[in-house]
């Protein structure tokens, strides 16, 4: 589980230590004071290789409609959450593949999408 952000990432690393949130991520992830990977899209362009994930096996669970738009460019499973800034509408209009109520309800929606062998 990993953390990608707009926010610069030496703020959000301080936001998720504040919370003492660490044990939950690998790694978080967030654009450079310097505007470097601003974009979403260029974000997950860097976390996806730097983990090592494959994008077509990865979740991206966001409140807004640049989340949904960044995991559709890479091909990842893109998931609404409307727990957050975010409207339905945003989410949907944006290419969210399933839109989720609350985060008990995220595993659900994965299983739901993924292939069975």
């Amino acid at each position: 589980l990993y953390v990608a952000t707009s926010k610069p990432r030496v703020y959000a690393e301080r936001i998720v230590s504040h919370f003492t949130l660490h044990a939950h991520f690998e790694a978080v992830h967030g654009c450079e004071l310097d505007g470097t990977r601003e974009d979403k899209r260029d974000l997950l362009a860097h976390l996806f290789p730097s983990h090592g994930i494959d994008p077509a096996r990865a979740v991206m669970v966001g409140d807004r409609g640049v989340d949904m738009a960044a995991a559709r460019h890479h091909g990842a499973l893109a998931l609404g959450a409307l727990w957050g800034y975010g409207s339905r509408e945003e989410l949907a209009g944006a290419g969210a593949q399933e839109l989720v109520e609350l985060p008990s309800r995220i595993p659900e929606a994965i299983l739901s999408r993924t292939p069975r062998s």
